[in-house]
C-alpha cells in the first residue's frame, strides 16, 4: 500500500492544481458592464448589440464576461444561442425607458438604481449608451451630460481604475439635439479621462441610417443597427487604453 501512496497523492495534487487553474481562469475574466436603456437590454425580438459584440470578443481571444443585475432580454427574455461551446453571459444593466438620472438614482416608485446595483459587482470596464430617453422626455443635452458625468463618478467610487467607453448615441428620429448631446459627450470624455481610469468616446451616430439601421419607431436599432453598434464597441475596446496592448 505504501507504494501506491505517492500515486494517490500525485492524483490529488493534480486535481488541486486543476481546480486552482480553473478558478484562476474564471477570476481573470474582465468584467464588462453594459449600462443603458432598452437599446442595451433590447426587446425579445432582438439580441441587442451585446450578443454580436460578445462573439467578436470570443473570436479575438478576449477573456471577458458581461455583468449587471438584468439577466433577461426585454419583455421577458428567451434562450441565447451558445457560441464556440461558450454560453452567452446575458447579464447587463439595460433598463427600458430609463433616463440617465434614473439610472443613477432609481425610480420614484422605489426601484433601485446604480448605488444598489454596485453593491453586487465591481466592473473593470463600462459601456455606456445613455441619453435617448432623456432627450425623448425633453431633458436638456446639458443636464443629460451632467447626469452621465455623475454616473461615471459613481462607477469610479466603486473602482477607481475603471475604464469607460462612452457612446455618442445613435440617432433618435430627427431630433437635432442628439448631435448637440453627442458633442457634449465627446468633450466630457476628453475632460474627465484619467491615466488610471481612461474614458474614451465612440461615435455611434455618424453613418447610422434611420431607414436601414433602425426599427420602425426610429428609436431602437434593428439587427443591422445592433451589429453596427457592436462593431463600434469592439473597435473601442481594442483601444490600447482599454483592452489593447501598448
Amino acid at each position: 500500500m505504501s507504494k501506491k501512496l505517492p500515486v494517490i497523492l500525485l492524483s490529488l495534487s493534480s486535481l488541486f492544481f486543476i481546480n486552482i487553474s480553473c478558478a484562476d481562469s474564471n477570476l481573470q475574466k474582465i468584467k464588462i458592464l453594459p449600462l443603458g436603456d432598452s437599446i442595451t437590454c433590447a426587446s425579445k425580438y432582438k439580441v441587442s448589440y451585446r450578443y454580436p459584440l460578445w462573439k467578436q470578443l470570443i473570436d479575438a481571444g478576449k477573456q471577458v464576461k458581461f455583468i449587471g443585475s438584468q439577466t433577461k432580454k426585454g419583455n421577458g427574455g428567451r434562450e441565447w444561442n451558445s457560441y464556440k461551446n461558450s454560453a452567452f453571459p446575458a447579464s447587463n444593466e439595460g433598463h427600458s425607458g430609463w433616463r440617465a438620472d434614473q439610472i443613477l438614482n432609481g425610480l420614484e416608485n422605489g426601484e433601485k438604481g446604480l448605488n444598489d446595483w454596485l453593491l453586487n459587482y465591481k466592473p473593470d470596464i463600462a459601456l455606456i449608451h445613455l441619453g435617448t430617453n432623456d432627450l425623448y422626455q425633453k431633458q436638456s443635452p446639458e443636464s443629460t451630460r451632467d447626469d452621465i458625468h455623475n454616473i461615471i463618478k459613481k462607477l469610479r467610487s466603486k473602482n477607481h481604475k475603471i475604464k469607460i467607453i462612452l457612446a455618442e448615441i445613435i440617432p433618435l428620429r430627427k431630433n437635432a439635439k442628439v448631435a448637440q448631446l453627442n458633442q457634449l459627450i465627446a468633450a466630457l470624455a476628453k475632460e474627465i479621462s484619467q491615466p488610471n481610469s481612461p474614458v474614451i468616446s465612440t461615435d455611434m451616430y455618424t453613418g447610422f441610417n434611420l431607414e436601414t439601421d433602425m426599427q420602425k419607431d426610429k428609436i431602437h436599432p434593428n439587427a443591422n443597427g445592433e451589429i453596427k453598434m457592436a462593431q463600434h464597441w469592439f473597435n473601442a475596446l481594442l483601444d490600447k487604453k482599454i483592452l489593447g496592448s501598448d
